[in-house]
């Protein structure tokens, strides 16, 4: 089981680094292209665009193959994708190369994530949340690579090829042991998507969906928030997000932990307390030291949000795990990927440091249904 979960491990690490590589290229492509905050809002909706398209995809590929083969399809699109968008060169032509960007992640996002609920049946166990954690850390490799290629003048296409080219090198240490899972024909469940997910399914992932939002969010606009609102910092515009990055990590390491200690809807609620309380603390007062902490707690907020949904959702025994995890997943990248066009065009019209306040209204938001799918439980 040792070697499966390195695998699998690997897997989320790739994920991570590549919406990382986009995510760090934002700003270049911003510049080139001419894009005010609502333009490159409407260029970025291609990616959860992709994303909803490819839920049916991914859905009925569950059912027709083995997840592991579905995660080294997801990979070679990668492959395909990410050069492809550093020559994009028009708004129209970046829009279409996120469409296929978002389809290549949601179906790589559900395979992987299915692989996780697989291992977590064979060894009875929840250890979704220690996979996520691999996912921050190939966000944090990812934007750290991004920054020391861009200081020493790399192109874009340079870095994405690079990246993709180690998209490739990872692969043979992981598919090996990946495991064997088989698809799943169960007559007796139903096997459609996110339109029969059921109230129970639906509302795990609503409350996803307000925690990937808030993530995709931070991702994208929290160095441009430092930037625009803090112009005399000692420190660099990433102080925010690296320590939101630093904390999502520690939380996604202790999260499987803790949820075994004082339970799942415990922890969601206080989950959705914390992401509130921490932005607040990053928008109302002016301290830089307050702010870089509101990041840290937001980050911990965050943290266990998905990775406990998604472990919930591959457990229940209404419909088939694959299907469960093919919508809840996709509803909750989604909110991942919209974050950053909604803060993009709310930035338009009411600033950049009012329109994160949608974060503070999603965190408390998610507590409160945390609270009640616990009492209905």
């Amino acid at each position: 089981m040792k070697k499966a979960r390195f695998s699998i491990g690997i897997l989320f690490f790739i994920c991570g680094l590549n919406f990382a590589t986009w995510a760090t290229r934002i700003p270049d492509f911003k510049s080139f292209l001419g894009l005010s905050d609502a333009q490159l809002g409407t260029i970025l909706m291609g990616l959860p665009i992709g994303s909803l398209v490819s839920l049916p995809i991914a859905g009925w590929l569950l059912t027709k193959y083995a997840s592991r083969w579905i995660c080294i399809m997801a990979v070679a699109m990668y492959v395909i994708v990410i050069p492809g968008l550093s020559l994009m060169s028009s708004p129209i032509a970046l829009f279409a190369g996120l469409f296929f960007f978002g389809m290549a992640g949601d179906i790589m996002n559900i395979a992987m994530n299915t692989q996780v609920v697989s291992l977590e049946a064979k060894m009875n166990k929840i250890i979704m949340s220690s996979f996520h954690a691999v996912f921050s850390i190939g966000l944090m490799a990812g934007a750290f690579l991004g920054g020391i290629l861009e200081k020493e003048n790399f192109t874009t296409t340079e870095h994405f090829s690079l990246v993709a080219l180690s998209n490739i090198l990872l692969i043979p240490f992981s598919f090996p042991n990946l495991l064997t899972d088989k698809p799943v024909h169960d007559e007796s469940k139903p096997k459609s998507s996110i339109l029969n997910l059921g109230p129970y399914l639906i509302t795990l992932s609503f409350i996803a969906f307000c925690g990937m939002l808030c993530e995709g969010a931070m991702a994208d606009w929290i160095s441009l928030y430092f930037k625009e609102y803090i112009p005399n910092s000692p420190y660099p515009i990433t102080i925010g997000f690296s320590f939101f990055a630093a904390a999502m990590v520690l939380g996604r390491f202790i999260g499987d932990t803790l949820s075994l200690k004082y339970g799942v809807s415990t922890i969601l609620i206080l989950n959705g307390i914390l992401l509130g309380l921490g932005m607040l603390l990053t928008l109302l007062f002016p301290s830089i030291y307050l702010k870089i902490a509101g990041c840290f707690i937001t980050g911990i907020g965050i943290s266990t949000i998905v990775p406990l949904i998604y472990s919930q959702a591959g457990n229940q025994k209404e419909i088939m795990p694959s299907i469960a995890i093919a919508g809840v997943s996709t509803i909750a990248y989604v909110g991942f990927l919209l974050g950053p066009v909604l803060i993009g065009y709310l930035s338009d019209f009411v600033g950049l440091d009012k329109a994160l306040f949608l974060l503070v209204i999603l965190g408390f938001l998610a507590a409160f249904i945390s609270k009640t799918w616990a009492n209905s439980k």
